[in-house]
Protein backbone atom coordinates (compact mmCIF):
# COMPACT_ATOMS: atom_id res chain seq x y z
CA UNK A 1 0.00 0.00 0.00
CA UNK A 2 1.27 3.23 -1.06
CA UNK A 3 1.61 6.48 1.63
CA UNK A 4 -1.60 8.01 0.15
CA UNK A 5 -3.10 5.25 0.43
CA UNK A 6 -2.37 4.94 3.62
CA UNK A 7 -3.25 8.21 4.14
CA UNK A 8 -6.90 7.32 2.56
CA UNK A 9 -7.02 4.24 5.11
CA UNK A 10 -6.32 6.67 8.34
CA UNK A 11 -8.60 9.40 6.93
CA UNK A 12 -11.55 7.14 6.45
CA UNK A 13 -11.72 5.74 10.14
CA UNK A 14 -11.26 8.78 12.04
CA UNK A 15 -14.88 9.63 12.35
CA UNK A 16 -15.20 5.83 13.52
CA UNK A 17 -13.10 7.22 16.50
CA UNK A 18 -15.35 10.16 16.66
CA UNK A 19 -13.08 12.44 18.73
CA UNK A 20 -15.76 13.64 20.79
CA UNK A 21 -17.00 11.95 23.59
CA UNK A 22 -20.40 11.02 24.94
CA UNK A 23 -22.42 12.15 28.34
CA UNK A 24 -20.97 9.27 31.29
CA UNK A 25 -21.64 8.73 34.19
CA UNK A 26 -18.88 9.32 36.78
CA UNK A 27 -16.88 6.29 38.48
CA UNK A 28 -17.01 4.86 41.88
CA UNK A 29 -13.47 4.34 41.80
CA UNK A 30 -11.33 5.35 38.86
CA UNK A 31 -10.14 3.01 35.82
CA UNK A 32 -6.64 2.08 34.61
CA UNK A 33 -6.66 0.34 31.06
CA UNK A 34 -4.66 -0.02 28.34
CA UNK A 35 -5.62 0.33 24.64
CA UNK A 36 -4.89 -0.74 20.62
CA UNK A 37 -6.00 0.39 17.55
CA UNK A 38 -4.59 -1.17 14.39
CA UNK A 39 -5.03 -1.41 11.09
CA UNK A 40 -4.00 -3.90 8.61
CA UNK A 41 -3.99 -4.40 4.86
CA UNK A 42 -5.34 -7.14 4.05
CA UNK A 43 -3.26 -6.90 0.79
CA UNK A 44 0.37 -7.33 2.49
CA UNK A 45 1.62 -4.09 1.15
CA UNK A 46 3.23 -1.09 2.71
CA UNK A 47 3.23 -0.41 6.23
CA UNK A 48 0.49 -0.84 8.61
CA UNK A 49 -1.11 1.57 11.29
CA UNK A 50 -0.24 0.65 14.96
CA UNK A 51 -1.43 3.16 17.89
CA UNK A 52 -1.69 2.34 21.21
CA UNK A 53 -1.45 3.43 25.28
CA UNK A 54 -2.61 4.01 28.56
CA UNK A 55 -5.67 5.53 29.83
CA UNK A 56 -6.96 6.67 33.32
CA UNK A 57 -10.91 7.67 34.33
CA UNK A 58 -12.28 8.69 37.65
CA UNK A 59 -14.95 11.23 38.50
CA UNK A 60 -15.85 11.51 34.91
CA UNK A 61 -12.09 12.90 33.76
CA UNK A 62 -9.70 11.05 31.65
CA UNK A 63 -6.00 11.06 31.26
CA UNK A 64 -4.96 9.63 27.70
CA UNK A 65 -1.09 8.95 26.82
CA UNK A 66 -0.60 7.69 23.18
CA UNK A 67 2.49 5.14 24.46
CA UNK A 68 3.01 3.61 20.83
CA UNK A 69 2.20 5.68 17.59
CA UNK A 70 3.85 3.93 14.04
CA UNK A 71 2.76 7.08 12.06
CA UNK A 72 5.40 9.46 11.21
CA UNK A 73 2.31 11.99 9.52
CA UNK A 74 0.11 12.36 13.28
CA UNK A 75 3.61 12.46 15.29
CA UNK A 76 4.63 15.29 13.21
CA UNK A 77 1.50 16.73 13.58
CA UNK A 78 1.72 17.84 17.53
CA UNK A 79 -0.33 17.82 19.73
CA UNK A 80 -1.06 14.22 21.92
CA UNK A 81 0.44 12.06 19.42
CA UNK A 82 3.71 13.60 19.67
CA UNK A 83 6.22 11.85 22.20
CA UNK A 84 5.81 12.90 26.03
CA UNK A 85 2.95 14.22 25.22
CA UNK A 86 -0.86 13.46 26.47
CA UNK A 87 -4.68 14.62 26.84
CA UNK A 88 -6.66 15.04 29.98
CA UNK A 89 -10.22 15.63 29.40
CA UNK A 90 -12.61 17.49 32.23
CA UNK A 91 -15.85 16.10 32.33
CA UNK A 92 -17.87 19.05 34.30
CA UNK A 93 -16.40 21.66 31.53
CA UNK A 94 -15.79 19.17 28.43
CA UNK A 95 -12.58 20.47 28.32
CA UNK A 96 -9.52 19.35 26.31
CA UNK A 97 -6.22 20.17 27.64
CA UNK A 98 -2.94 18.67 25.41
CA UNK A 99 0.12 18.87 27.77
CA UNK A 100 3.39 18.42 26.89
CA UNK A 101 5.95 17.22 29.07
CA UNK A 102 9.19 18.09 26.94
CA UNK A 103 8.26 22.06 26.66
CA UNK A 104 6.36 22.13 29.93
CA UNK A 105 3.51 23.68 28.59
CA UNK A 106 -0.11 22.89 27.79
CA UNK A 107 -2.94 23.63 25.17
CA UNK A 108 -6.44 23.84 26.42
CA UNK A 109 -9.49 23.82 24.34
CA UNK A 110 -13.37 23.53 24.43
CA UNK A 111 -15.08 20.88 22.32
CA UNK A 112 -15.87 23.49 19.74
CA UNK A 113 -12.34 24.66 19.75
CA UNK A 114 -11.23 21.03 18.97
CA UNK A 115 -13.97 20.49 16.24
CA UNK A 116 -12.60 23.54 14.74
CA UNK A 117 -9.10 22.01 14.50
CA UNK A 118 -10.49 18.99 13.03
CA UNK A 119 -12.10 21.64 10.08
CA UNK A 120 -8.00 22.43 9.51
CA UNK A 121 -6.95 19.26 8.97
CA UNK A 122 -10.34 19.10 6.59
CA UNK A 123 -9.42 21.94 4.78
CA UNK A 124 -6.32 20.61 3.80
CA UNK A 125 -7.74 17.38 2.53
CA UNK A 126 -10.82 18.11 0.55
CA UNK A 127 -13.76 15.33 0.80
CA UNK A 128 -16.40 15.20 -1.66
CA UNK A 129 -18.89 12.70 -0.87
CA UNK A 130 -22.29 11.08 -2.48
CA UNK A 131 -24.35 8.22 -2.15
CA UNK A 132 -24.00 8.07 1.12
CA UNK A 133 -25.77 4.83 3.38
CA UNK A 134 -25.16 3.98 7.26
CA UNK A 135 -27.19 1.79 9.45
CA UNK A 136 -26.91 0.29 12.60
CA UNK A 137 -28.27 -2.76 14.10
CA UNK A 138 -27.87 -5.12 17.63
CA UNK A 139 -26.61 -8.43 16.63
CA UNK A 140 -28.01 -10.97 18.58
CA UNK A 141 -26.88 -12.95 20.48
CA UNK A 142 -25.04 -11.12 23.13
CA UNK A 143 -21.13 -12.64 23.49
CA UNK A 144 -18.49 -12.41 26.01
CA UNK A 145 -15.36 -10.42 25.43
CA UNK A 146 -12.59 -10.97 27.82
CA UNK A 147 -14.52 -11.82 30.24
CA UNK A 148 -17.18 -8.78 30.00
CA UNK A 149 -20.67 -9.70 28.95
CA UNK A 150 -20.93 -7.76 25.84
CA UNK A 151 -23.65 -6.18 23.80
CA UNK A 152 -22.21 -6.47 20.36
CA UNK A 153 -23.68 -4.04 16.89
CA UNK A 154 -22.86 -3.75 13.56
CA UNK A 155 -22.48 -0.66 12.02
CA UNK A 156 -22.16 -0.70 7.49
CA UNK A 157 -21.12 2.64 5.83
CA UNK A 158 -21.28 2.74 2.12
CA UNK A 159 -20.33 6.04 -0.27
CA UNK A 160 -18.42 7.09 -3.02
CA UNK A 161 -15.88 10.00 -2.51
CA UNK A 162 -13.23 12.35 -4.05
CA UNK A 163 -10.47 13.14 -2.10
CA UNK A 164 -7.99 15.78 -2.99
CA UNK A 165 -4.34 16.39 -0.87
CA UNK A 166 -2.19 18.80 -2.29
CA UNK A 167 -0.72 16.22 -5.64
CA UNK A 168 -3.15 13.82 -4.87
CA UNK A 169 -6.08 13.18 -6.61
CA UNK A 170 -8.30 10.04 -5.29
CA UNK A 171 -11.81 8.68 -5.90
CA UNK A 172 -13.58 5.84 -4.28
CA UNK A 173 -15.87 3.46 -3.77
CA UNK A 174 -15.73 2.96 0.09
CA UNK A 175 -17.83 -0.15 1.67
CA UNK A 176 -17.19 -0.65 5.52
CA UNK A 177 -18.46 -2.67 7.87
CA UNK A 178 -18.09 -2.71 11.80
CA UNK A 179 -18.69 -4.54 14.65
CA UNK A 180 -18.38 -2.79 17.75
CA UNK A 181 -18.92 -4.76 21.68
CA UNK A 182 -19.93 -2.85 24.91
CA UNK A 183 -20.05 -4.45 28.22
CA UNK A 184 -22.65 -2.14 30.64
CA UNK A 185 -20.38 -2.88 33.11
CA UNK A 186 -17.73 -0.35 31.82
CA UNK A 187 -20.21 2.54 30.84
CA UNK A 188 -17.85 5.11 32.70
CA UNK A 189 -15.12 3.69 30.66
CA UNK A 190 -13.76 7.04 28.50
CA UNK A 191 -11.65 7.56 26.02
CA UNK A 192 -12.58 10.62 23.31
CA UNK A 193 -10.43 8.66 20.41
CA UNK A 194 -12.53 5.25 20.59
CA UNK A 195 -15.82 6.56 21.98
CA UNK A 196 -18.86 6.09 19.57
CA UNK A 197 -20.87 8.86 21.03
CA UNK A 198 -21.08 10.81 18.34
CA UNK A 199 -21.93 14.25 18.57
CA UNK A 200 -24.41 16.02 16.24
CA UNK A 201 -22.08 18.50 14.93
CA UNK A 202 -19.51 16.37 14.29
CA UNK A 203 -18.52 16.55 10.71
CA UNK A 204 -14.84 15.25 9.76
CA UNK A 205 -15.96 15.04 5.88
CA UNK A 206 -17.91 18.27 5.72
CA UNK A 207 -21.24 16.75 4.22
CA UNK A 208 -24.13 17.35 5.74
CA UNK A 209 -25.89 13.98 4.38
CA UNK A 210 -22.93 11.82 6.19
CA UNK A 211 -23.21 14.02 9.68
CA UNK A 212 -27.10 13.10 9.20
CA UNK A 213 -26.83 9.71 8.93
CA UNK A 214 -24.15 9.52 11.40
CA UNK A 215 -26.32 11.14 14.36
CA UNK A 216 -29.27 9.00 13.46
CA UNK A 217 -26.94 5.44 13.35
CA UNK A 218 -25.45 6.85 16.56
CA UNK A 219 -28.82 7.10 18.16
CA UNK A 220 -29.01 2.83 17.71
CA UNK A 221 -25.92 2.29 19.47
CA UNK A 222 -24.54 2.92 22.98
CA UNK A 223 -22.70 6.16 23.79
CA UNK A 224 -19.79 4.53 25.59
CA UNK A 225 -16.38 2.70 24.70
CA UNK A 226 -16.34 -0.30 22.96
CA UNK A 227 -14.01 -2.96 24.68
CA UNK A 228 -13.89 -4.66 21.15
CA UNK A 229 -14.24 -2.99 17.64
CA UNK A 230 -13.69 -5.17 14.23
CA UNK A 231 -13.72 -2.82 11.45
CA UNK A 232 -13.48 -4.27 7.53
CA UNK A 233 -13.61 -1.62 4.80
CA UNK A 234 -12.94 -2.42 0.83
CA UNK A 235 -11.46 0.84 -0.88
CA UNK A 236 -12.40 -0.20 -5.11
CA UNK A 237 -11.15 3.04 -7.18
CA UNK A 238 -12.02 3.91 -10.80
CA UNK A 239 -10.61 1.29 -12.51
CA UNK A 240 -11.90 -1.64 -10.17
CA UNK A 241 -9.19 -2.10 -8.04
CA UNK A 242 -9.80 -3.04 -4.42
CA UNK A 243 -7.44 -2.41 -1.12
CA UNK A 244 -8.90 -4.33 1.52
CA UNK A 245 -7.89 -3.68 5.18
CA UNK A 246 -9.39 -4.33 8.94
CA UNK A 247 -8.53 -1.81 11.81
CA UNK A 248 -9.00 -3.20 15.36
CA UNK A 249 -9.65 -1.05 18.32
CA UNK A 250 -9.04 -3.19 21.68
CA UNK A 251 -9.83 -2.18 25.62
CA UNK A 252 -7.72 -4.26 27.50
CA UNK A 253 -6.02 -5.13 31.37
CA UNK A 254 -8.84 -2.74 32.35
CA UNK A 255 -8.74 -2.15 36.56
CA UNK A 256 -10.61 -0.56 38.50
CA UNK A 257 -9.00 1.40 42.10
CA UNK A 258 -8.30 4.50 43.24
CA UNK A 259 -6.29 7.44 41.21
CA UNK A 260 -4.92 10.52 42.63
CA UNK A 261 -6.69 13.52 41.63
CA UNK A 262 -3.04 14.68 40.25
CA UNK A 263 -3.54 12.29 37.47
CA UNK A 264 -5.96 15.08 35.92
CA UNK A 265 -4.21 18.15 36.79
CA UNK A 266 -1.88 20.41 34.91
CA UNK A 267 1.54 19.33 36.54
CA UNK A 268 2.93 22.39 38.87
CA UNK A 269 5.16 25.15 36.90
CA UNK A 270 4.07 24.41 33.05
CA UNK A 271 2.87 27.38 31.10
CA UNK A 272 -0.11 28.10 28.71
CA UNK A 273 0.96 27.28 25.38
CA UNK A 274 -0.01 31.00 23.61
CA UNK A 275 0.34 30.70 19.59
CA UNK A 276 2.68 33.07 17.84
CA UNK A 277 0.72 36.31 16.54
CA UNK A 278 0.78 37.58 13.03
CA UNK A 279 3.11 40.84 12.52
CA UNK A 280 1.64 43.97 11.60
CA UNK A 281 1.32 44.58 7.75
CA UNK A 282 4.14 47.34 7.84
CA UNK A 283 6.45 44.87 9.72
CA UNK A 284 5.94 42.08 7.87
CA UNK A 285 7.42 43.30 4.76
CA UNK A 286 10.59 44.95 6.78
CA UNK A 287 10.63 41.32 8.61
CA UNK A 288 10.62 39.29 5.61
CA UNK A 289 13.66 40.78 3.94
CA UNK A 290 15.88 40.79 7.54
CA UNK A 291 14.66 36.79 7.77
CA UNK A 292 14.79 35.52 4.02
CA UNK A 293 18.15 34.10 4.26
CA UNK A 294 17.88 32.50 7.64
CA UNK A 295 14.62 30.72 6.58
CA UNK A 296 16.36 28.63 4.13
CA UNK A 297 19.06 27.67 6.95
CA UNK A 298 16.92 27.27 10.03
CA UNK A 299 14.21 24.97 10.57
CA UNK A 300 10.69 25.88 11.60
CA UNK A 301 9.98 25.06 15.40
CA UNK A 302 6.66 24.01 15.63
CA UNK A 303 4.00 24.90 18.64
CA UNK A 304 1.88 22.33 20.55
CA UNK A 305 -0.27 22.54 17.55
CA UNK A 306 0.65 22.59 13.79
CA UNK A 307 -0.32 20.87 10.53
CA UNK A 308 2.76 20.23 8.41
CA UNK A 309 1.79 20.87 4.77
Amino acid sequence: MSQSASRWRVAAVIPVFALFVAATPSATKGITYDFTMDTHNDNGKGKDFTMGGKGYVAGGNARIEFTNVNNPQMKAQGGPFAEGSYILFKGATREFIVVDTKRKQYADMNQDQLMQMTSMLTNLVKFEMTNVHLDANRVQPDTTVDGFRTQHYKLTQTYHMKLSMAFIHQETDVNTSGDYYYAHELDDLINPYMSTGWSSSTNFFNNADYTSQLKAVAAKMPHGVPVLAVIRSTNTDKKGKQQTGTTTMHSTNIVRGDIPASTFEIPAGYTKYEPPTQPAAGASDAQDANTQTDTTTKKKKHGLFHIPI
